[in-house]
């Protein structure tokens, strides 16, 4: 799960940043959670871990404080140095200063930009692609692990359910492991043939066996049953060829 922070000190222009990115993370069944949004620098500050998390920030640059936007970034970069750090602004000429500061933003949004909302989204996105998960050789779906490196072959997989924070479980024909990492990220690395079938389930079509309507289930070669979103529901009966 990619925590994602919010600072912005006009709570009505807050309040729409939260509302836009949840409404995102939900559509799109992103890995994300917004684990704070606050009106002041220090408030977000003192609310991060001690450890890095690799986390999104949207930063508002005016945030009538002793600490602006970018002096609050370069705070952020000294406790989480990968973070992704992404400015809002009403204006524009701030850019340049963004980058004198060193604190290498991954996007600056102008608030009132008719394609604002539509840039939240792109750089959500953004995120995800560059928080993907190694690439797997060979048919083979890779997860560096603690005290090992896991292949799991593809073909093998049964389906894939989130079980945690940035934890997920893999069922095969033979064997259940527990990883790291998260379903989008996982999905990037596989075939056509598996469909995010549920927020917290992806399922490798291939194994099907049985599509529930009432109540929306699908049951797998080994009997397993996944849980199907309703408005998912036809998009996989056209994945399987079903009109």
């Amino acid at each position: 799960m990619i925590p994602i922070y919010l600072c912005e000190d006009n709570p009505l222009q807050l309040d729409l940043l939260k509302s836009m990115i949840e409404k995102y993370i939900f559509i799109q069944a992103y890995d994300m959670e917004i684990r704070q949004a606050v009106h002041t620098p220090h408030e977000l500050l003192n609310l991060l871990p001690d450890q890095p998390e690799n986390a999104v920030y949207f930063l508002d640059i005016h945030l009538h404080s002793d600490m602006d936007g970018i002096e609050l970034a370069s705070a952020i970069r000294q406790k989480d140095p990968r973070a992704f750090i992404i400015f809002t602004t009403t204006h524009s000429e701030m850019a340049m200063t963004t980058f004198r500061y060193q604190v290498e933003p991954l996007g600056f949004l102008i608030k009132d930009d008719p394609n604002y909302t539509l840039q939240i989204l792109h750089c959500l996105q953004s995120v995800l692609e560059k928080s993907k998960i190694p690439a797997s050789p060979n048919g083979r779906l890779h997860f560096r692990m603690p005290d090992q490196d896991l292949f799991i072959p593809i073909h093998e997989i049964l389906y894939i359910e989130a079980t945690g924070a940035h934890r997920i479980t893999v069922h095969t024909t033979t064997a259940i492991y527990q990883c790291s990492g998260s379903l989008n990220e996982t999905l990037s690395k596989l075939d056509q043939s598996f469909f995010l079938c549920h927020k917290s389930c992806l399922v490798n079509t291939a194994h099907i066996r049985t599509l529930y309507r009432r109540p929306c289930q699908i049951v797998l070669d080994n009997g397993a049953v996944c849980p199907c979103a309703q408005r998912r529901f036809s998009q996989l009966q056209h994945l399987m060829g079903i009109e």
